[in-house]
């Protein structure tokens, strides 16, 4: 028994459309395995301790997320990029975005260096970095999510560059110079 060439092309697109359902369901949930997995908060404490309440930040491993601050906070828009070292820490980069163009590909003009370099779980200076989200509605500690400057961006453009020097030695006469 011969098929028409409709037949056959009604059975194919209709398996290849069960398949691409069953296929899409599968992709969607190891995106949901993976997201979970890239997910992290940095968390910034009131102390240095890393104990008590705390304001938090969202980061995916290895993309940068854009972040629109509440009115007044600066810089208005947020730029942040967690990526992994080949230690198994991590390396927070954050910057000034604009409301215009968004976020850069990388942080590289900002050479702020305070808040870098963390351990999963590890306190330091009063940032932490977790695994997952632990901001969430049953978590009193934490104070608020994603409406602060954690990562301290706002100082990018106050932070000195390497290499340039902060001071410049002057000498006498460039201190007080002669009348003239």
């Amino acid at each position: 028994m011969k098929l028409s060439p409709l037949v056959v092309a009604s059975s194919l697109v209709a398996s290849v459309g069960a398949a691409s359902v069953e296929g899409r369901q599968h992709l969607r949930h190891l995106e949901a395995e993976a997201s979970q997995a890239t997910k992290y908060t940095l968390a910034q404490y009131r102390g240095n301790f890393c104990t008590g309440r705390y304001v938090a930040l969202e980061l995916t491993l290895g993309m940068m997320t854009q972040i629109s601050l509440p009115e007044g906070r600066s810089p208005e828009v947020l730029c942040n990029k967690l990526v992994g070292d080949d230690s198994g820490k991590f390396v927070v980069h954050s910057c000034p975005g604009s409301a215009a163009t968004g976020c850069p590909l990388h942080c590289d003009g900002c050479h702020e260096d305070m808040v870098k370099h963390f351990a999963v779980g590890q306190c330091t200076d009063g940032w932490m970095l977790f695994e997952g989200d632990v901001c969430t509605a049953d978590n009193a500690d934490c104070i608020s999510k994603n409406k602060v400057d954690v990562g301290l961006a706002r100082w990018c453009n106050r932070w000195p560059a390497p290499g340039v020097p902060v001071y410049k030695v002057k000498d006498a006469e460039e201190l007080d110079p002669p009348a003239e």
